[in-house]
């Protein structure tokens, strides 16, 4: 992605016209298309990791595809996610339930928690300075540091993180230049980014990926897939 498409976003977000553009679109459920990119990518004895995991939609389609053969683990700041997690899928053995969010760095952070789940995110400065009124303590963990604890390199990973998901990716570094994953799909919440001042994220992320070797492509106008 070109920095000169970032700012033309920005700009349709801003005067409305993003709404008319979606309106002209054909009509299709969203993520449709990222989620047939990450059915096509999956095999039987898949480990797959599910990055921002929420209510667990794709840590079940994930489950469904690796078999129990594979790993699945969903990654998941909110401890009440995690546990509607496990309800949703409490005969999946080859499903790790994992209570972190995933970053740059090994540390602690707060987790801003919404009337609706899909709005929790990393506490930041932006937060700090408006006076969050709900956050909770929640463990940050570097995808290197829990890919050598569990021993297993993905071959599948999902990020969807509200507007963190060059951090996720940066905490990847020896991960991302696994030969053993294949694929990453990304969602990047143009919105999010630009709020924290991470406009040319996208443009970053893209090449990130693109020096470890992934060809990129955007299945649609929010999800990158990287496969190699």
């Amino acid at each position: 992605m070109k920095p000169w498409v970032v700012k033309a976003r920005s700009l349709a977000r801003k005067t409305g016209a993003i709404r008319l553009i979606n309106r002209l679109r054909p009509a299709r459920s969203y993520e449709q298309r990222a989620h047939q990119a990450l059915t096509a990518a999956l095999r039987p004895g898949d480990v797959a990791w599910d990055v921002g995991a929420n209510v667990g939609l794709y840590s079940e389609l994930f489950c469904r595809h690796v078999g129990p053969d594979g790993l699945v683990v969903a990654f998941e700041p909110s401890a009440e996610s995690c546990a509607g997690i496990r309800e949703r899928l409490p005969d999946c053995a080859w499903l790790r339930v994992e209570n972190v969010a995933l970053g740059d760095a090994d540390t602690t952070g707060r987790l801003v928690t919404g009337a609706d789940s899909v709005e929790n995110h990393v506490a930041t400065e932006a937060d700090a300075r408006n006076g969050a009124a709900v956050s909770i303590p929640v463990e940050i963990r570097r995808g290197d540091t829990v890919c050598g604890r569990l021993g297993r390199v993905p071959n599948v990973i999902k990020v969807d993180v509200e507007g963190f998901e060059e951090e996720v990716l940066l905490g990847m570094g020896e991960l991302l230049a696994s030969p053993q994953l294949r694929c990453v799909l990304v969602e990047v919440h143009f919105t999010k980014l630009e709020a924290r001042g991470q406009a040319m994220a996208p443009v970053r992320i893209e090449k990130l990926l693109g020096a470890r070797g992934f060809r990129t492509t955007w299945v649609d106008t929010s999800h990158l897939f990287a496969a190699r």
